[in-house]
């Protein structure tokens, strides 16, 4: 028996895997028509199988008028869904090669710029780490002539030495943190001074 099916079947406009299950029950056939989504966007697996549900011969005088428009709109709907997903790929591919682009220029010249930078700032940088060694022991250098002439005017002070002790003490000026016990020294000095003479002139 020669059928026209597939013949028609080649004459509908789509392009892919049209899947047709055929069931029959109590004498009507009932066909669900679904074209494959062949696209890599995957809101094309939510579109419905058509279902046509009737009599053989219903089936045979309406089944192709019934799906061809349906199945054209389906299948357009896949082209531009395809060439909507090509683009959104390519446009990324672009974006990203031109992003890389982009990074690639800024490191180098961040690179550049921090090689530049780093020669630059190097002889500053060494700089300011003498400068900064040089007053902490200028600071410390410092602190030990105050201390070392303290301990002298102390055993000066206990041999009754009161002049020569005077003489050693430091200059508030130069020791400005230090100018309230300096005044103080030198006036105790000064005082044991006086006592001692005096008394050394009784004798």
């Amino acid at each position: 028996m020669q059928t026209n099916f597939f013949n028609h079947i080649a004459g509908l406009e789509f392009q892919g895997n049209l899947n047709l299950i055929i069931a029959k029950a109590e004498g009507k056939l009932t066909v669900a028509v679904l074209l494959a989504n062949a696209t890599t966007d995957k809101a094309g697996n939510v579109i419905p199988p058509m279902i046509l549900r009737g009599e053989a011969t219903e089936l045979d005088e309406g089944f192709f008028t019934a799906i061809h428009s349906p199945l054209k709109e389906t299948a357009q709907l896949f082209a531009n869904m395809d060439a909507y997903q090509k683009g959104l790929d390519e446009a990324q591919k672009q974006s990203k090669a031109e992003l890389d682009k982009k990074n690639k220029g800024k490191d180098k010249g961040k690179t550049a710029t921090t090689t530049d930078d780093d020669d630059d700032d190097e002889p500053e940088t060494e700089n300011l780490f003498s400068t900064q060694e040089a007053e902490q022991k200028a600071v410390t250098e410092k602190k030990k002539r105050y201390d070392d002439a303290m301990l002298q005017i102390a055993e000066l002070n206990k041999n009754c030495k009161y002049s020569e002790a005077i003489a050693l003490l430091p200059s508030a000026e130069d020791y400005p943190d230090k100018a309230d016990e300096i005044t103080r020294k030198g006036e105790e000095l000064a005082k044991r001074k006086t006592k001692y003479d005096e008394l050394m002139q009784d004798l």
